[in-house]
C-alpha cells in the first residue's frame, strides 16, 4: 500500500477548454481603458475647476453635462468645452439621454458637473423611490426602493459605459466646525462628510479623489502605486500627465460604435439578436450609452433586450 495519490490532471498541464465560450479562460494582457474619475468636495473646494483641468489635459474634446444652473460657463475662457443646455429635472433617464447624445458625436471625454442631482435633485432616484413607495399598496420604502433600483443601476451602467474618458463630480454633505485662531477669533468652516450619490459608487471608479477648500486634492483610491495617495494643490496638467501615463499602457481600446450600429438595424432577427448580445458582452459594451432614432437614450444592452422580448412576444 502506498501513500502516493495519482492525479490525472497532472498528465497535462494545458487546461481543458471550456463548453462555454463566455469562460474561455487565456492569459491576462493589459489593455487601455478609457479614465473614470470622480472627484467629491465641500463647496468651494473646485471641484468643477479640476474636472474641466483634468478632462481637457486627458481628451481632446470634451463635452460637459451642467446640473449647475449655467455655472460652469464662468470658465468658458479658461478650458475649451462644449456644454449642452443646463439641466433643470434630473431623472436617470435624462442622463443617459445625455450620455448618449455626447457619445453621438464622439466626444473623447465628458465632464458630468455635477451628478448628485441625478440622485438627490428634482426627479432624481431618491424621488422617485419614494413616489414608488407612496404608489405601493404596502406603502414600504423597501417596496420603492425594488423598483427604482434598476433605473438606477441602468443609469451608473451608461455613465460607466461610455466610450470616452468620464469626470464626475458629487457634492459632500456638509458640516461646520468652529476653528480658533492665533488671535483667538472664531471662525467657522465647511467641511465636506460623505459624498451625495449612490452608496459605494467609489467602488465603480477607478481613480477617486476629494478635495477641500484650500483646493488640494488627496486620491483615496488608485490604479497605480504612483497615484495612490497623492496630495496636489490646484491639481491640473501636470497631475492629468500622471493619469494619461497610466492610461496609455497596454493594448489600445476600441470604442463599440460598430456594435452599437449594428444594434440599430431595423430588421434583426431573435437570433441576430442573441449573436450581437454575446459580441457586447464579450466587449462589455452593455452600458454603452445608445442614442436611438427619436432622440432618447438607452443602454445598448438594454436596447437589444428590449427588441428580443419584442421579438419573442411577437
Amino acid at each position: 500500500m502506498t501513500d502516493t495519490i495519482t492525479h490525472p490532471a497532472a498528465e497535462s498541464s494545458a487546461p481543458h477548454p471550456s463548453r462555454n465560450e463566455r469562460f474561455q479562460f487565456t492569459t491576462a494582457v493589459r489593455q487601455q481603458r478609457p479614465a473614470r474619475i470622480l472627484l467629491d468636495g465641500p463647496p468651494g473646494a473646485g471641484t468643477t475647476y479640476t474636472a474641466l483641468a483634468l478632462a481637457t489635459s486627458i481628451g481632446k474634446r470634451v463635452a460637459v453635462i451642467d446640473t449647475q444652473r449655467g455655472r460652469v460657463s464662468a470658465y468658458a475662457d479658461t478650458f475649451p468645452f462644449d456644454a449642452c443646455p443646463p439641466l433643470s429635472y434630473y431623472s436617470p433617464e435624462t442622463l443617459v439621454t445625455a450620455l448618449a447624445h455626447c457619445a453621438d458625436q464622439r466626444y473623447d471625454t465628458v465632464v458630468v458637473s455635477t451628478a448628485s442631482p441625478f440622485w438627490s435633485g428634482a426627479g432624481g432616484v431618491r424621488e422617485q423611490a419614494d413616489r414608488a413607495s407612496k404608489r405601493a399598496s404596502s406603502g414600504s420604502t423597501w417596496s420603492g426602493w425594488r423598483e427604482v433600483r434598476p433605473i438606477e443601476q441602468n443609469m451608473l451602467d451608461a455613465l460607466l459605459g461610455y466610450p470616452g474618458h468620464v469626470v464626475a463630480t458629487v457634492r459632500d454633505k456638509l458640516d461646520y466646525v468652529a476653528e480658533v485662531d492665533e488671535s483667538g477669533r472664531v471662525h467657522r468652516r465647511i467641511v465636506g462628510l460623505a459624498p451625495v450619490a449612490r452608496e459605494g459608487m467609489e467602488y465603480d471608479f477607478d481613480l477617486v479623489a476629494t478635495m477641500d477648500h484650500t483646493h488640494t486634492l488627496v486620491v483615496v483610491k488608485a490604479p497605480t502605486d504612483d497615484l495612490s495617495g497623492a496630495v496636489e494643490t490646484k491639481p491640473g496638467a501636470r497631475f492629468a500627465a500622471r493619469i494619461t501615463d497610466w492610461l496609455s499602457q497596454g493594448e489600445a481600446f476600441e470604442p463599440p460604435f460598430d456594435l452599437a450600429a449594428e444594434a440599430l438595424q431595423a430588421d434583426l432577427t431573435f437570433e441576430e439578436l442573441g449573436d450581437l448580445m454575446h459580441r457586447v458582452r464579450l466587449r462589455q459594451a452593455e452600458g454603452h450609452p445608445l442614442l436611438l432614432p427619436n432622440g432618447v437614450g438607452i443602454t445598448l444592452g438594454a436596447h437589444i433586450t428590449k427588441r428580443g422580448n419584442e421579438l419573442r412576444r411577437d
